[in-house]
């Protein structure tokens, strides 16, 4: 009788002791989360982009409302309030890059990442964690701020000149595209730290791909230009706000290929995390 019962009662001490997936997942989460929140950048970076975004914003939207009288019919004509309030993103979109890219590349310059390892083997699940903490960091931080610029840059032109609220048509789905398009470029950057595993070549990249390379690529002419340009992260997020498209993709298309490009990423920074030694 006690022979045939210790192995059993073992067994199942054995499968008590071994933590569930669920428990090893909220365990990995905390542990991100203490860390994140003791990165300083985790405030400063959002906080900045705020500052510059909104101020700027406002100072062009004021802009607009002191030079309105000595502006020419065509250019009043094809004022749009919208594209005017949110043209900041086109570099606002950097800092979201670099919040990204921060998560990972600290650990990476103080050798923390060694002891996370350590700690959890599973590095596919410390990805995923860190993901799963940026994205909603990046959405609350960017709805705070696109809403912020719209209230701000709108309430500027009101009874000055052409603005927009909340209830016109379309309006809404273009500012909830500019959140989208912040997140997207979070993840972008922090995917991007994990494969450079340096912060400096990481915000490079970052830099690269949001600003410099679709400068580069304009100067592109014929089908080079048709099929490259208009699916470039920049451009693809652009489509989502701007109210003239013209050649960019269609906001449905530009939503697929930013989640295209989070999960080619997302895929590289996975393998690249496990393949390689921190």
């Amino acid at each position: 009788m006690t022979s045939e019962t210790m192995p059993a009662a073992a067994t199942s001490s054995g499968r008590r002791a071994s933590p569930s997936a669920l428990l090893r997942a909220r365990a990995v989460l905390s542990a991100e989360w203490i860390k994140l929140r003791s990165l300083r950048s985790m405030l400063v970076t959002p906080a900045l982009a705020a500052v510059f975004c909104i101020g700027w914003g406002s100072l062009v939207c004021l802009r607009y409302v002191n030079t309105w009288p000595t502006r020419v019919a065509a250019g009043k004509a094809g004022f749009q309030p919208l594209d005017v309030n949110f043209n900041v993103l086109v570099i606002g979109v950097l800092f979201f890059g670099v919040l990204g890219a921060l998560v990972v590349t600290n650990e990476y310059g103080n050798g923390l990442i060694r002891a996370t390892l350590a700690a959890t083997p599973q590095r596919g699940l410390i990805l995923a964690a860190k993901t799963a903490l940026l994205t909603l960091i990046a959405l609350l931080s960017s709805a705070v701020l696109c809403f912020a610029l719209f209230l701000a840059g709108q309430g500027i032109l009101a009874g000055h000149l052409p603005h927009v609220t909340l209830a016109d048509p379309g309006v809404l789905g273009r500012v909830l595209g500019a959140i989208f398009y912040l997140t997207t470029a979070s993840l972008i950057g922090l995917f991007t730290g994990v494969i450079a595993r340096s912060a400096a070549v990481a915000m490079s990249c970052v830099f690269g791909v949001f600003l410099v390379l679709p400068t580069l690529l304009n100067s592109l002419h014929g089908g080079v230009w048709r099929h490259t340009v208009p699916y470039l992260p920049s451009n693809l997020g652009n489509a989502l706000w701007l109210s003239h498209s013209g050649w960019l993709a269609r906001p449905a298309v530009a939503v697929l290929g930013l989640a295209a490009y989070i999960v080619v990423l997302g895929a590289l920074a996975t393998y690249s995390l496990r393949r390689r030694d921190a």
